[in-house]
């Protein structure tokens, strides 16, 4: 692995395929980002909003040194709910579960049925490392672009079902000798928000960022006076003298120069990574 048998390196990102962004075009930014993880430690990358095959196509073209890949297959071929991860140690197979049936419970009949529709396209993907007892699950969960998220806000009970679905796919991936699982994703969840101990199920997962609490969005690419929040996690679940998190950082903090111009973000979110003793041989 990246650091050695002794350590597992995961991240994480967002990675702007939206529509609705003034970023360099969609491939330009995207063979940055890969020139970049290409020469990182990093074992295992989980990337959301890889909406299209072609993308999918590119990230794998670009990644020659993550040859393991899982991935949903969605409509057209699509990778389902825009996730997939790609790995250098190899992978298990690959379970999908859509956000289908998640519901808004307040807001105006075109939101609800708006966020109905968006949760169909969105969902959970779980995978294994193989010959590591260590399950790896990301998400994307739906937006909210009201910017409210407030007790009772009108995306509340919509988010609530989702996250509650994360932790039942989780649960079903972990088979008994599981002994390390991680989940990664954009929650679309801010970490001051009350749905935040429910991201945590509980506390049952470990937050290895929640002490710096830095916001995982660029505050540049927000509105003016819009503030900018932590609403990615990489969380940790596992005996935490067993399998520590040895280190934590976060990537594309700053600009970074492309060459049909200026020094850009490379995507409106911010990358995360975790590094952990993964299990050995000697764990029961």
């Amino acid at each position: 692995m990246g650091n050695g048998a002794d350590t597992l390196t995961v991240a994480s990102l967002n990675v702007c395929c939206g529509l609705r962004n003034a970023l360099p075009p969609l491939k330009e930014r995207m063979a940055e980002v890969c020139a970049h993880i290409e020469g990182t430690d990093v074992d295992v990358l989980n990337l959301q909003e890889v909406w299209t095959p072609g993308l999918l196509a590119l990230l794998r073209a670009r990644l020659p040194s993550f040859p393991f890949l899982a991935c949903g297959t969605g409509l057209s071929g699509r990778p389902a709910g825009g996730l997939a991860a790609f790995s250098r140690v190899p992978l298990g197979p690959a379970a999908y579960r859509s956000f289908r049936g998640t519901r808004a419970r307040r807001g105006g009949v075109l939101h609800r049925a708006g966020a109905a529709a968006n949760a169909a396209l969105q969902g959970v993907l779980t995978y294994e490392l193989t010959g590591l007892r260590t399950v790896v699950g990301t998400t994307h969960l739906t937006a909210n672009r009201d910017g409210d998220w407030s007790p009772g806000n009108r995306h509340e009970a919509l988010h609530l079902a989702q996250v509650r679905a994360v932790h039942r796919a989780l649960r079903q991936a972990r088979r008994p000798d599981i002994r390390l699982s991680v989940l990664a994703g954009d929650f679309n969840i801010p970490s001051s928000s009350g749905l935040y101990r429910e991201i945590l199920d509980g506390g049952g997962w470990r937050d290895p960022f929640a002490a710096a609490d830095l916001p995982t969005f660029h505050a540049a690419l927000l509105p003016d006076g819009a503030r900018a929040y932590r609403v990615d996690y990489l969380l940790v679940h596992g005996d935490p003298e067993r399998h520590p998190v040895t280190g934590t950082d976060r990537f594309l903090t700053e600009p970074v120069p492309t060459p049909s111009g200026p020094a850009t973000h490379l995507s409106d979110h911010l990358g995360q990574l975790v590094r952990l003793r993964p299990p050995g041989a000697a764990d029961d």
